[in-house]
């Protein structure tokens, strides 16, 4: 009776120690997101183009393309991945350039601020144009087809 009173003792510690490391992994890994990817402090990495893929994909299949639609998509698709490729060489030479500057013994920070300043003027164009593609693959869509899409809209936006 004195042995079965010890393992089940020692069972118990052992399973509580269980449970407590797993909680304890889930906690590191941090909290999930609405998409089942965990929390990610670095959004900018390199697998932020194939999420943006994997996310067009998924909503663009609940709209059913046809095959002259689905050509037009894949044109539309392949111009915003190397659009957000180009952008995301541009940030990591941009940020390249305003480190080089601060790790200078004494940086300029006027020339710095004007590099900001001539880098913010381009954003409007590389905002722009992946929105003048969209427009283009609504235009291809058909009544039923533009309906989901704004209905998705204005449950994006509440």
């Amino acid at each position: 009776m004195k042995k079965r009173k010890r393992y089940i003792i020692i069972g118990a510690v052992i399973l509580f120690m269980g449970i407590l490391a797993v909680i304890g992994v889930n906690a590191a890994c941090g909290p999930r997101g609405h998409w089942q990817k965990g929390f990610h402090s670095r959004f900018h990495c390199e697998d932020v183009t194939d999420f943006v893929m994997w996310k067009m994909d998924r909503h663009v299949k609940d709209l059913n393309l046809n095959e002259d639609q689905k050509q037009e998509y894949d044109r539309v698709r392949s111009e915003i991945k190397a659009n957000i490729m180009e952008a995301m060489e541009k940030r990591r030479e941009f940020h390249g350039i305003v480190q080089a500057e601060l790790n200078k013994d004494n940086p300029d920070m006027k020339s710095l601020a004007n590099l900001v300043k001539h880098r913010l003027d381009k954003m409007p164009g590389l905002i722009g144009k992946p929105l003048d593609l969209f427009v283009e693959f609504y235009n291809i869509l058909d009544k039923d087809q533009k309906a989901k899409v704004i209905e998705r809209f204005r449950w994006r936006m509440g």
